[in-house]
Formats: C-alpha cells, structure tokens, sequence
C-alpha cells in the first residue's frame, strides 16, 4: 500500500524504468514537466550566446570604427596616428571574434550535453519525447559575425579596402 501510493504521487522515483506505468497520467505530467524544464534550459543556453554576441558585436564594430575613424583623421591632425588605432583596434577584432568563438562553442558542448541527457531518459522511458532538433538562430548569427570579424581583421592586415 504504501508503496502504491508513492508511485501515484511520484512514478519515477519508486520504481525501475521497465515497471513504471508510462501511460498514466500521472506519468504524463511528470515527463511533460521535465520536457518544458529542458525546454527552458535551452532557451537559457541562446539567452547566454545572445550576451555572448551582443558584447562581441560591440567589440568588432568599435574596433572597426576606431581603426577607420583614426585613417580619416590621421590626415587632417597632422600626426600619423594610424598604427597605433591599428593595433588596438585589431586587439578589439580579436576579442570580439574570440569571445563569439568561445560562446559558439560553449553553446555547442551545453547543447550536446543537455540532448545526451535527455535522449538518454527518454530511451529509459522516462520521457514521453526526445530531444527535438533544432537549430538555434543566434547560433547562425554568431557563425556570421565570427566571419564577419575574421574578414574584417584579414582586410585590416592585408591592407585592403577601406584599410590601405
């Protein structure tokens, strides 16, 4: 009796995989529970590439602005002060494609991780679903900004476009 009772009240707790009753309501609650919880775990996981490329859109673009900002003025002000707001313009580029690289892939091994966990409780039939696929957009986002960043540092060492 009492053991009836915390299957009712807790189904994956008490008893093995193979014995819990999978289509009791009880056990459809839990696992859509779980279900909406790994749901927001991976909404959490592009909430944090999202700050991840908000800081190095930032740090690209003002890299970019300082490095042509400093080409136009150099010629007006007299002074050359192209290398120096060439260096440290190409030290924000690289930061900022650092941290977008680092963010992808982070986002990358938590993404696996969390679709490990779940495929594996669902092939324990703790969960109704799998892991849906899907492809996060802030992640092609952040592809595109890293090649963004990286065109944007080889144009500035190679000297061409706008950065002759």
């Amino acid at each position: 009796m009492r053991v009836e009772w915390l299957t009712e009240r807790h189904p994956m707790v008490s008893l093995p995989p193979h014995e819990t009753a999978s289509g009791s309501p009880t056990f459809e609650l839990a696992s859509s529970q779980a279900s909406l919880a790994f749901e927001r775990t991976l909404i959490t996981l592009d909430q944090s590439l999202m700050g991840a490329v908000r800081t190095s859109l930032a740090l690209i673009s003002f890299g970019f602005a300082l490095i042509l900002f400093f080409h136009q003025v150099s010629g007006v002000v007299g002074a050359d002060l192209r290398v120096p707001a060439r260096n440290f313009g190409l030290s924000l580029l690289l930061m900022g494609t650092g941290l977008v690289t680092a963010g992808l892939l982070g986002h990358r091994k938590r993404y696996n991780d969390l679709r490990s966990k779940m495929d594996e409780l669902y092939r324990r039939k703790l969960l109704t679903e799998g892991c849906p696929y899907r492809r996060s957009p802030i992640a092609i986002f952040a592809l595109l900004l890293l090649f963004a960043g990286l065109l944007t540092m080889m144009g500035v060492l190679i000297r061409i476009g706008p950065f002759r």
